[in-house]
């Protein structure tokens, strides 16, 4: 069976490509120099507008050139499914001071001239004099960018006014970032077939802040079985937050703001942002990432900086995998349930100087979690010091519990090792892992979506009579990862459930033995029923309300231009904008906010209650919070050329507004009651009634 089982190794993980990638993309910048007055104001800040809003991406998709043949349906449709959730979820993290007008990007001179007048004493001075004839247009990573969406070029005598070749385009509305989207079969994609996709950078502002990128999905790997949508979702993520800032290429650019986003005029280029420790090791030492570390490493203050991954000849792109192993920016890609976007890289983004950032949309990274300074670092990986490495090469459990895992190393990890899923048939939670386990069962396994990894020995006594020979103990094997059921009785407390057994307490960092069975079943400690445990994998569980969690009701009216009508699809826009303008004013995730609406007469409309997994205060004291805010500092949101405000003395706030809702819990209170009453008084006459049947006779 062990045999059997290590031919299953070896984990399809997917590589990112986005340092080549990069490397060879031409960064363009606004050229001020030669834009007229009324251009240069595309790229700046709304006047008089003082903060940051949600960013705003929109994504051109432009189909390769391929033979009809070639032409992927299944991949498309995953592929721009997987952008529209991802640019949603950006949009809830990440917000910038936003573009005044129509966005449009720069042509490159280096592409559309051929030479340019060298005499720094005439006028027109390094514009162009020869016009390059082969000129077609620009391209970001080979997806053609429309004219529409670019400025116009000239061709300048050396004396006098140019004349224009082309002029500017519309440019793009209600844009802060241009994404342009394709999939393919290109040869990145054929020589990396574990590549999902891969994106660049191509133009900034000003501020050297990104305005566009592109990412390229590889086709014919999105047809994988394997792959499920929160997979590609995640690896669109990754690529994504490359092209808007982390990336090796860009960390020279962030900007230091000490008074904050709004105060633009106060920000400037940051002296330092990644530089070597002593032992040598690359780090990314900007403050909010230095001290988010620390926080994470259990370590008082600040540190050093992060670990940056190395590779040779490349600015580092990712975070060093021995330290921040599941985090969304390391290097290698396992699969959707075993990554966080983590609180560290949010910090990072902060750090940017260009992004406000909801840091409450962070996912908990166990990994490392709480181990000291000196957690990650080679010499101390191999000690056995850290239950997150292992050493030799047997199988255990993946750090999560989610899955089992082989102890195994890689490249990013230099020599450290570490339980990385099988390739087949590791997730604890998926019943259909264990089908092949029902005819015979000695460790007494069972798959279910409430199932983790447990390192343990356990033979089945029953089992074990059949096999041994009378009045000789069984031999038990050394303890490697098996699935059981757990339920969590409170937080960092569960109990486990071997097939046949009752629930036996777990106590992590204890050993367990279990009725029926030989050998022990050892509970891991810190890493089960927490708060967010990391079961994302797992089906989830069926909507609950509590007392303080009922469905509640925000509307806000909103007062705009003066005869500024809006058609539907409008409305569904604007009122995806208000929803993002108040989750940030909220402070926290868009789990709480559903279903928002706009009416005709301008009345926006959201239901409020927690989804599963949704952490943070009650609906009912986020509800009052908003409220309060709200009255004090209505929103203002920006709609193409119109700008709305919610109206003070029109809030509307109510807790369970919804009619319906309200005259259910109505009518069953009031039937709940009635029944209370009427079994009250039977239950008295029944009494009663015994009473007057057992008292002794006084005549």
């Amino acid at each position: 069976m062990k045999m059997w089982r290590l031919l299953l190794l070896g984990v399809a993980t997917g590589r990112c490509l986005h340092e080549e990638t990069q490397k060879s993309v031409r960064l363009l910048r606004p050229p001020f120099s030669q834009m007229p007055t009324h251009f240069r104001s595309s790229i700046l800040p709304l006047p008089g507008s003082h903060e940051p809003r949600p960013l705003r991406i929109q994504t051109y998709y432009s189909r390769a050139p391929v033979p009809g043949e070639a032409w992927d349906p299944e991949g498309e449709t995953r592929a721009l499914a997987a952008v529209t959730e991802t640019t949603r979820r950006i949009q809830g993290i990440l917000a910038v001071l936003p573009v005044q007008g129509p966005l449009l990007l720069s042509r490159d001179p280096a592409q559309y001239c051929h030479a340019v007048w060298g005499d720094p004493d005439t006028p027109n001075y390094q514009r162009c004099s020869i016009l390059n004839p082969g000129y077609k247009g620009e391209s970001c990573l080979g997806a053609k960018i429309p004219d529409a969406h670019l400025r116009g070029y000239s061709l300048w005598p050396e004396h006098g006014l140019p004349q224009l070749i082309q002029p500017d385009g519309p440019g793009v509305q209600n844009a802060d970032f241009l994404l342009y989207v394709q999939v393919a079969h290109t040869s990145k994609c054929h020589k990396e077939p574990s590549v999902i996709a891969y994106a660049a950078c191509c133009q900034l502002d000003s501020e050297d802040r990104p305005l566009a990128g592109t990412i390229v999905y590889c086709g014919q790997h999105l047809r994988s079985p394997t792959l499920s949508h929160d997979d590609i979702v995640m690896a669109t993520l990754h690529e994504l937050l490359h092209a808007l800032g982390f990336s090796g290429q860009l960390f020279k650019m962030w900007r230091d703001c000490p008074s904050g986003l709004s105060a633009r005029e106060n920000c400037s280029t940051r002296k330092q942002v990644t530089r070597r420790d002593e032992r040598g090791q690359l780090l990314l030492t900007t403050p909010a990432v230095s001290h988010s570390l620390a926080k994470h490493l259990g370590v008082p203050g600040t540190l050093q900086g992060a670990p940056l991954e190395e590779k040779q000849g490349s600015l580092s792109s990712h975070w060093e995998s021995r330290l921040l192993q599941g985090s969304i920016m390391t290097a290698t890609f396992h699969g959707a349930q075993h990554t966080r976007l983590d609180p560290v890289t949010l910090a990072a983004f902060e750090d940017s100087g260009w992004y406000q950032v909801n840091h409450s949309a962070a996912e908990e990274l166990l990994w490392g979690q709480g181990s000291g300074p000196d957690f990650g670092l080679v010499s101390t990986c191999r000690t056995g010091s850290s239950d997150f490495f292992c050493t030799g090469s047997g199988l255990g459990c993946h750090y999560l519990h989610l899955d089992k895992g082989s102890c195994d190393s890689d490249s990013t990890l230099e020599g450290c090792r570490i339980y990385k899923p099988l390739a087949k048939g590791s997730e604890c939670w998926k019943e259909e892992n264990g089908l092949h386990t029902r005819a015979e069962n000695p460790h007494g396994e069972i798959y279910h979506r409430h199932s983790r990894c447990f390192l343990a020995n356990l033979t089945s006594q029953v089992l074990s009579k059949h096999t041994s020979q009378p009045s000789t103990a069984p031999d038990l094997e050394d303890p490697t990862g098996c699935c059981y059921l757990h339920q969590c009785t409170h937080k960092g407390a569960y109990e486990v459930q071997v097939e046949g057994s009752p629930w036996i307490p777990c106590l992590p960092g204890k050993a367990v033995q279990i009725p029926g069975y030989d050998g022990l079943l050892y509970c891991p400690q810190g890493r089960l029923c927490l708060r967010d445990e990391g079961a994302r994998a797992a089906t989830s569980q069926p909507m609950s309300f509590t007392t303080q969690d009922l469905l509640s009701q925000l509307s806000l009216r909103l007062t705009g231009t003066p005869g500024h009508s809006l058609g539907k699809g409008q409305r569904e826009e604007l009122a995806e904008v208000v929803l993002q303008a108040l989750v940030m004013r909220a402070g926290t995730s868009r789990c709480y906010f559903h279903s928002p609406t706009i009416t005709t007469s301008l009345v926006f409309t959201v239901s409020m209650w927690k989804s599963p997994g949704c952490h943070g205060p009650s609906v009912a004291m986020l509800h009052r919070t908003l409220t309060l805010t709200l009255q004090m500092k209505p929103l203002q949101v920006h709609h193409g050329e119109a700008i709305f405000t919610t109206d003070y003395s029109k809030l509307w706030t109510s807790l369970d507004h919804n009619p319906s809702m309200t005259e259910l819990l109505l009518s069953t209170g009031f039937c709940l009651l009635v029944l209370i009453l009427v079994g009250a008084l039977g239950t008295l006459a029944y009494q009663k009634r015994a009473m007057l049947q057992v008292a002794p006779s006084t005549t």
